[in-house]
């Protein structure tokens, strides 16, 4: 049975299996954005990440994405990317070299 819906809700696949986070934004400030927090207590472990700057723009940022303190993926347009990384201490973080209109989601696991 599935629940939830794709804006930050957790889906339940059947009784038995992990419960999953779908995290949607849209950065568009320079620096550092935080797109999701895990709760308190909890770990986070990333399994996929998609961040696609707008195509009618001008120009496009350099995007870092970070989970805690540690880069995962350093791109200018970043179609999925697929990890599964351990459990980290910390958020989930996309920063931007500078101003721009960059569509992220990823699927995360809170342990």
């Amino acid at each position: 049975m599935t629940t939830g819906s794709l804006s930050g809700v957790s889906h339940v696949q059947d009784s038995g299996e992990q419960e999953y986070t779908h995290v949607v934004a849209t950065v568009t400030a320079s620096g550092s954005t935080t797109v999701y927090t895990p709760a308190s207590g909890k770990r986070v472990r990333l399994h996929w990440t998609y961040a696609i700057s707008d195509p009618s723009a001008s120009s496009n940022p350099l995007i870092k994405v970070l989970l805690g303190a540690e880069e995962k993926f350093r791109v200018y347009a970043l179609s999925k990317r697929q990890t599964v990384t351990g459990p980290v201490d910390g958020a989930l973080i996309v920063n931007l070299s500078a101003t721009g209109s960059v569509a992220v989601t990823a699927l995360l696991e809170e342990i």
